[in-house]
């Protein structure tokens, strides 16, 4: 895949996410996840110092479609919870979906409150945008496995109901989501042997990291680590923290994270 084919991918994946790409740095968001994302009370953060660790050399039995379809099943996740969260036509793999919460919901939160009137103001406008960044991951995966002549997995079938049960617990489990994401992406790149698919999967941790920073200043939290270095995640760890929202996943998807490292 050249530099070409990435950035028409990254424009298709855009008109579908209902959101403009005007360069392949937009392309990338979803391969990370960032640092302080809550999982049942605790934190998937690594302790100071060792960020830099390393789960052992890279397995050469592990292609570059394994790690795009382990990345697609990951946005499957997220694009569904934003679109659950806040409505939104979808796209393949993401259900189309009524809004469980409209912008007044969002503004007119308690949770808003303590923020000056410009972030209450564009906090609904910040989270529907980032919905549409995960559609558009979607979208982008989709048709970069496609490129690849690979057959894109299918999504899971997923449960939020405790993460949507009200805008603060949305607004959390959007945070763990995110940071989640930034993890996986950081602990995935290593296996990637492809400069396009490299540089694609850096630009979409970026993005991710983004909103995580976005989400943890929102719930109080340091937008960023305090460490200098992201940590990264086996897929052992980033799929026990997403099996609370799965009901089940396709036979292809339960292969495939018992092949990853």
């Amino acid at each position: 895949m050249n530099s070409t084919s990435i950035d028409q991918l990254g424009r298709d994946a855009a008109v579908a996410g209902r959101e403009p790409l005007d360069s392949r740095a937009a392309f990338l968001r979803k391969l990370g996840l960032g640092a302080g994302a809550v999982v049942g009370g605790g934190l998937l953060l690594g302790r100071p110092g060792t960020a830099l660790a390393g789960h052992g050399p890279p397995d050469a039995s592990v292609g570059d479609a394994d790690i795009l379809q382990y990345a697609l099943t990951l946005e499957y996740l997220e694009a569904t919870f934003y679109t659950q969260a806040l409505g939104g036509s979808g796209t393949t793999g993401v259900p189309a979906s009524s809004a469980k919460f409209n912008r007044g919901a969002i503004t007119g939160s308690k949770l808003f409150k303590a923020f000056g009137g410009r972030i209450r103001s564009s906090a609904y406008g910040y989270l529907t945008a980032i919905r549409n960044h995960e559609i558009a991951h979607v979208s982008f995966l989709r048709a970069a496995l496609t490129a690849a002549a690979a057959t894109p997995v299918g999504p899971c079938t997923f449960n939020f109901s405790a993460g949507l049960g009200s805008i603060g617990a949305f607004l959390k489990t959007a945070q763990l989501l995110e940071n989640t994401g930034v993890m996986a992406y950081d602990g995935a790149i290593r296996y990637v042997d492809t400069g396009d698919f490299l540089q694609a999967g850096a630009q979409i941790a970026t993005v991710e990291a983004r909103h995580a920073a976005y989400l943890n200043l929102i719930n109080r939290a340091s937008p960023f680590p305090p460490s200098a270095f992201d940590v990264g995640k086996k897929p052992s760890e980033i799929f026990a923290a997403a099996k609370p929202f799965i009901v089940s996943c396709p036979p292809e998807v339960t292969a495939l994270f018992g092949r990853l490292p």
